[in-house]
């Protein structure tokens, strides 16, 4: 069975222009693009029509929503009292309709709370077994649980930041900063700002959980 992607357009910030937005959605072979409440705003702004957009619909302006409703896109309105960001129903969504990849979009900036919340999404994601990534115009992150391969990043920024309290093992290479089975904590910085050096670069771990924020620099 061949994967099924989504874009989810979140209500952080957004900070892909038209042409850019258009090249990820290409180059991730995106097969739906849903708005996620006040993503439908950010979404608005690039002239590109979601084929849905969903939440409590408490962010959306009302102008919006008229437009969005004059073009016959789908809202799906959710309570406001809830006990899930509009986020977490969007990735529910994606895996009741046999979606099993997720790349979201404005999930930085805006409220700390909601980016906090996101990068959390990336592990429930997991836990769901459904793939997913953050992604802006020079950011891309995501969980690693045992390896993750980088190839042709030379010269991109490298952090890696563990999500359980230890993550054990850990080997790099290919980066300025290289690894050999070592332990790395959450309470340390000690995973901050390496540099990846080679066509290919890798991250193994043998137990734990982290993300990887990958930056380009350019």
């Amino acid at each position: 069975m061949s994967d099924k992607t989504a874009a989810l357009i979140l209500n952080g910030v957004l900070d892909l222009d038209k042409d850019e937005f258009a090249e990820k959605i290409k180059n991730y072979q995106i097969d739906k693009i849903i708005a996620v409440d006040g993503g439908a705003n950010n979404i608005r702004e690039l002239e590109v029509l979601p084929d849905l957009i969903l939440g409590d619909l408490d962010s959306i302006t009302k102008q919006n929503k008229d437009y969005y409703s004059r073009k016959n896109i789908d809202l799906l309105k959710y309570p406001v009292e809830k006990d899930q960001t509009d986020s977490e129903i969007a990735v529910d969504y994606c895996l009741e309709y046999g979606i099993n990849k997720i790349y979201l979009f404005a999930a930085l900036g805006g409220r700390i709370d909601q980016q906090l919340a996101n990068l959390n999404l990336l592990e429930y994601i997991d836990e769901i077994n459904l793939e997913a990534k953050i992604i802006s115009q020079k950011i891309e992150i995501a969980l690693i649980k045992n390896n993750h391969q980088f190839e042709h990043k030379k010269g991109y920024r490298l952090s890696l930041i563990p999500q359980s309290k230890k993550v054990e093992g850990v080997t790099i290479k290919g980066c300025k900063y290289n690894l050999k089975n070592q332990d790395i904590k959450r309470s340390k910085s000690r995973g901050i700002s390496n540099l990846i050096e080679e066509e290919k670069a890798e991250v193994i771990i043998e137990n734990g959980v982290l993300f990887y924020v990958l930056e380009n620099l350019d």
